[in-house]
């Protein structure tokens, strides 16, 4: 199972990577084209904000993976020697990351198919962006996902360290 995490840890990794390329290339191929008076690509900002958005959201499940969220440690602090209380502060913590992410997939769902079923597209690209925002709920989802994940890897990891010991 680890092993199929890690892979698609990577696949998603290496596309997120692809898209920071695109957008970086778009951008400045766009500026350049702009202030030299030689071009303009009028869909650039456009599709640098899509890439945004799903370096942001998808990049949400690599942290998650990763154990790369910006946290505040204070609990862990005051209970550091208290290693049952700090599992429970974390499962309670993931059924919380857990609960909103369930909330925002739905909600995020929701919207997208609304936008899908009206028809909207994006002004200059022609994108659907029912389908465009369809990127928010999947990235929450699988940021919940994937922190649910990392945070029993780091239970047990923990429990067998110690029973090993």
């Amino acid at each position: 199972m680890k092993k199929i995490l890690d892979g698609f840890s990577r696949i998603m990794e290496a596309l997120l990577v692809i898209l920071m390329v695109c957008m970086m290339v778009v951008v400045f191929l766009a500026t350049v084209g702009r202030y030299s008076h030689l071009f303009s690509i009028a869909w650039s900002e456009e599709f640098a904000r899509y890439c945004m958005i799903g370096i942001v959201y998808f990049g949400l499940m690599l942290a998650s993976r990763t154990d790369s969220h910006f946290v505040v440690e204070i609990l862990p602090l005051i209970f550091a020697k208290k290693p049952v209380v700090l599992k429970v502060i974390a499962w309670v913590n993931a059924i919380i990351v857990d609960a909103f992410g369930i909330f925002l997939f739905y909600e995020g769902y929701m919207v997208s198919a609304k936008m899908l079923k009206q028809g909207k597209v994006s002004p200059m690209m022609g994108l659907p962006l029912g389908a465009v925002y369809m990127i928010v709920p999947i990235g929450v989802l699988l940021m919940a996902i994937f922190y649910t994940i990392r945070t029993a890897e780091k239970t047990f990891e923990k429990t067998e360290g110690k029973e090993a010991a």
